[in-house]
């Protein structure tokens, strides 16, 4: 065991508060050093592994407190004496007053911002046991660390390094979460993910989950392992989005997280549910192997079981996509229907106020009843005055106000009504609109149009109620008309 001395002192907290400003900014330090030595070694098939460790919970609870959090790559490594090295350059008074300046670069230093001590475990070649540096809270202030030759706690023989953050400081804790890591070091690392550089993965106790790029859209619905035989197993995380995307796909991993294909690529997934664009995510075997052209898997008794495995959730992800798509779309509806009964209320009151006329804006229909001699008359235009003239009286604030949403539905029709854009219904007084009809399809893609839909729907039965069914062909034709015209008109 080497015994260093550090010149880190008594300001060494106040150096790391400025170097990470947060606890994900601290571990994100372990990241970059893991990434570092991965680009350095030149592998194909570098990794980066996180583990949460949580003490057993108590009064029931699954998890107890986060604990340890383990960082692992297959880099480069580090020697014994290139472990001195390291230490006598962290430890560099020079570097740290340059870190107070916003230098970074005394990253390992960082771990006293999450935990208690760091262990780590490195060697350089594979078969050879690792050293490991070990730093201590208690130590920076008096500037000491220790290199162990041969640590029986940490010791591993694989090339690499492994981090143990040892003690992880409560008031942090729940910071540092499963999810909030995820996220936290898939934006960070974007790039590098993009270009597949390597991989990254985390675990709470569980399967390790792949860390992407991007987060994925939608409503998570499933994150489960299944098991294959053999010691073999699968995790599979699954994402519905409330409507259809035609980016979205399921991206197929193989061992240590490397991206074999789209599941879809593969002949006995080109089906439902899995070509459905309402569906992403990913699915994980370390056990699948790819083919020479590296564009498929190999199919052996793994990958037939994994097909098995799948096949037997289809019905479950089936109802899944059904119920997440009708939920979201139910609650956007309820959204849109709220916004158009707000239109509609406004445009209401300005007509009945004459502010129509002022803002020189047609009233609906562009026609009047019959003035007694046969023909029909345009409606006159009230005198123009500006509307800072207009007395408007005070109303309720318009998140009190009432709307007419209430009375416009939306609904799938009746057989017999199956080619009605929409129907009034006079028991209930309420105006239905044809969910599956082509144009509102099309209008409900984007919620302004879909608002504009309504609001000439609306338009198009009240109308109606005033000139009679005499009118209804040409009232339903405008507004297939508009709905056409769509895109030339707003």
């Amino acid at each position: 065991m080497a015994k260093v001395r550090l010149h880190t002192g008594p300001g060494v907290f106040e150096v790391l508060a400025n170097v990470c400003r947060n606890p994900q900014e601290a571990l994100k330090q372990f990241v970059e050093n893991a990434a570092d030595a991965i680009d350095q070694a030149k592998t194909e098939d570098g990794y980066i592994w996180l583990r949460l460790e949580y003490a057993p919970g108590g009064n029931g609870q699954r998890q107890g407190t986060l604990h340890r959090i383990v960082i692992q790559d297959n880099g480069i490594g580090m020697t014994r004496e290139k472990m001195n090295q390291v230490l006598h350059r962290i430890g560099d008074s020079e570097k740290l007053h340059l870190a107070l300046r916003g230098e970074q670069g005394i990253g390992l230093l960082a771990f006293a911002l999450i935990a208690q001590e760091l262990h780590l475990a490195s060697t350089a070649e594979d078969g050879r046991p690792s050293s490991c540096l070990v730093l201590k809270r208690p130590w920076l202030k008096r500037g000491y660390a220790e290199v162990v030759e041969q640590c029986p706690a940490h010791e591993h023989t694989q090339r690499g390094t492994i981090a143990y953050l040892e003690g992880i400081l409560p008031e942090i804790a729940t910071q540092l979460s499963k999810e909030r890591t995820k996220l936290f070091l898939g934006q960070q690392f974007a790039s590098d993910l993009r270009a597949n550089l390597y991989t990254m993965s985390i675990s709470d106790g569980g399967d390790f989950e792949q860390i992407h790029s991007q987060r994925f859209r939608g409503v998570k619905v499933m994150a489960t392992s299944l098991p294959l035989g053999r010691a073999a197993s699968a995790f599979v995380e699954l994402y519905v989005l409330p409507w259809e995307m035609p980016d979205a796909s399921i991206s197929l991993y193989g061992r240590r997280g490397t991206r074999i294909c789209s599941l879809t690529d593969l002949h006995d997934f080109k089906a439902m549910p899995w070509l459905d664009q309402r569906l992403e995510g990913y699915i994980r075997c370390d056990r699948l192997k790819r083919t020479a052209d590296k564009t498929a898997v190999v199919q052996d008794e793994v990958y037939r079981a994994f097909v098995t495995e799948l096949r037997q959730l289809e019905p479950k992800i089936q109802q899944l996509i059904l119920d997440v798509s009708s939920e979201s779309q139910e609650r956007r509806f309820n959204i849109i229907l709220h916004r158009a009964g707000k239109l509609i209320d406004k445009f209401l009151r300005y007509r009945e106020r004459g502010l129509l006329a002022s803002l020189s804006l047609p009233t609906p229909g562009g026609v009047q009843r019959g003035n007694g001699d046969g023909k029909q008359s345009r409606p006159q235009p009230l005198p123009q005055r500006e509307l800072s003239t207009v007395t408007i009286p005070e109303t309720p604030p318009p998140a009190m106000r009432a709307t007419r949403a209430p009375f416009i539905k939306i609904q799938s029709p009746p057989r017999e009504k199956s080619d009605y854009r929409s129907w009034y219904d006079p028991g209930e007084g309420v105006i239905l609109i044809n969910r599956e009809h082509a144009e509102f399809l099309l209008s409900q893609r984007e919620d302004r149009r879909c608002v504009r839909y309504l609001f000439s729907i609306w338009a198009k039965e009240t109308l109606l109620q005033e000139y009679g069914a005499d009118a209804e062909k040409v009232a339903d034709e405008l507004v297939g008309t508009l709905a056409e015209a769509e895109p030339l008109l707003w």
